[in-house]
């Protein structure tokens, strides 16, 4: 098992400039005068502070932390202005970071779609590009991207499968001085899930088994199957629901958490409950080839009506698994399962 990323912060001693303010006339004062002499000090000590002040917040965007990561330790600003980022835009999001750049797949369904396209798309993931964005903190999963950009700004580097989607959120808030915005987004989430699950201890969802599915025609995948991506992580991390026996033997023998089925055997790897993803650039109202095949109303899970449909154009919802997405897949799966106990 590999191990998890910790972050050291490092509290650095800012030095601040003493002012020192002569008083150079010491010659007795009548009333108007002292009164007039007392505002200007308060004055000068108002300067004074808001000087102070300026000069705080201007060393705090200019400072560093010191954080420990897979490529070792790495000086980031301890307050970040111009942030770039591919596959974590939902969780650099959640913490209320400037973002200058995104180089992701984006979907009007996904939660953050409007943040994403108020900033800038990135076309070529490539060293011109990023350094035209004048990032001062890049984020990524990636090694090869440490290794083409460390050069331009520093790099948080978080490889995906070392650690939870939580416990990445919480990293890269304690990492860019965003643990509140971190620890609220998890409340968030936690909170609904707890809510959930308990929903799922209702007798209509004892001992089921739950399956996500998606069609891809027969001329293509057939019927993919999903325990990571579209939903897995929620489903089958956090909610912790049951896979088809079947389906977690397919997984055993080919160590593969996703792949295709034809459509003459898919139905022996379907869950009691069904999370059926409808294609992308599926016809409203039309059903999928698969929905067309005298196979699928035969599936028990058709016939029980216990299948969570998630159309085609709320595919971005189910794409990530950051914390927003996370918790908007959540409520939307909430919604289905509450449908079902009416």
């Amino acid at each position: 098992m590999k191990k998890r990323n910790k972050i050291f912060l490092t509290t650095l001693l800012g030095m601040s400039m003493i002012l020192m303010v002569g008083c150079k006339n010491s010659k007795p004062a009548d009333f108007n005068t002292v009164a007039f002499s007392d505002s200007n000090k308060e004055t000068e000590s108002n300067k004074t502070a808001e000087s102070e002040e300026k000069a705080e917040s201007q060393d705090e965007n200019e400072s560093t932390r010191t954080v420990s990561t897979v490529m070792g330790d790495i000086e980031v600003p301890t307050n970040p202005q111009r942030v770039v980022v591919n596959w974590y835009i939902g969780d650099v999001i959640a913490l209320d970071l400037n973002v200058v750049g995104y180089f992701c797949w984006a979907h009007e369904s996904m939660p953050f779609y409007d943040k994403m396209m108020a900033t800038t798309a990135i076309e070529n993931w490539e060293q011109e590009e990023v350094m035209a964005l004048e990032p001062d903190l890049i984020i990524t999963y990636s090694e090869d991207d440490y290794n083409t950009f460390n050069s331009i700004a520093p790099v948080i580097l978080v490889p995906e499968g070392d650690i939870t989607a939580l416990e990445r959120v919480l990293l890269l808030g304690e990492a860019t001085g965003r643990s509140d915005e971190a620890k609220a987004a998890v409340d968030v989430f936690e909170t609904k899930l707890a809510s959930t699950k308990e929903t799922l201890q209702r007798e209509e969802f004892k001992d089921k088994t739950f399956s996500i599915n998606e069609d891809w025609g027969s001329g293509s995948y057939g019927v993919y199957y999903e325990t990571g991506s579209r939903g897995g992580t929620l489903v089958y991390e956090y909610l912790g629901l049951r896979k088809p026996k079947k389906l977690e033997q397919l997984i055993e023998e080919t160590g593969e958490g996703r792949g295709g089925l034809s459509y003459e055997v898919a139905a022996e790897y379907f869950g009691d409950y069904m999370f059926w993803f409808r294609p992308y650039d599926e016809q409203e109202g039309v059903p999928s080839e698969y929905e067309q095949t005298p196979i699928w109303q035969s599936l028990l899970a058709v016939q029980n009506e216990q299948v969570i449909r998630v159309p085609g154009k709320m595919s971005g919802l189910f794409y990530y698994s950051d914390i927003l997405s996370l918790t908007s897949q959540l409520d939307y799966i909430a919604n289905a399962l509450n449908e079902f106990v009416k």
